[in-house]
């Protein structure tokens, strides 16, 4: 199993340096293009845009393993350390949760986007490949949740410890 989690784990960072990096090089060859040539890649807008909605996706799903999630971790770290350890799990299953309850909508839009048969303007790509980053990253940032919960339930600060407030 944790030879699988690695795998994954492995496929998300490449996954997301991937799209930044390449979102990263599309606009700067756009801008030099654009004011030094002065001849415009017309695609290069829509390009960065899906790749930044990919990283997100996946960055999401990284974060989480990380508990990198600022918003949750605050409130724990005010209460009484007693409170702390009910809080966190709480909050584990809360985000979950959450996590799940996207997941299942996110798959019901791709579904209504293959339907509609709709593609991206200029580079011709159908939208449902697009969102399909939706439910990838959200069916990852559950799996991450889920690790992240057992984890705080067995007490293994091991792993995000120097991103905890």
């Amino acid at each position: 199993m944790k030879h699988l989690d690695a795998i994954i784990r492995k496929a998300e960072e490449l996954t997301a340096i991937f799209c930044f990096s390449a979102m990263s090089i599309i606009t700067l060859v756009a801008v030099f293009f654009r004011y030094v040539l002065n001849s415009p890649i017309i695609w290069s807008e829509e390009a960065s845009r899906y790749l930044m909605v990919w990283g997100i996706c996946i960055g999401i799903s990284i974060a989480t393993e990380k508990k990198a999630h600022l918003g949750i971790d605050i409130f724990v770290s005010f209460a009484p350390q007693k409170l702390r350890r009910v809080l966190e799990i709480i909050s584990g299953i809360l985000l979950t949760l959450i996590f799940a309850m996207v997941l299942v909508l996110s798959i019901i839009f791709v579904n209504m986007a293959v339907r509609t048969g709709n593609v991206t303007p200029l580079l011709r790509i159908p939208f449902w490949m697009i969102y399909l980053a939706l439910p990838i990253g959200f069916a990852l940032s559950m799996l991450r949740s889920l690790q992240v919960l057992v984890k705080i339930i067995k007490g293994d600060k091991e792993g995000f410890e120097e991103v905890m407030l």
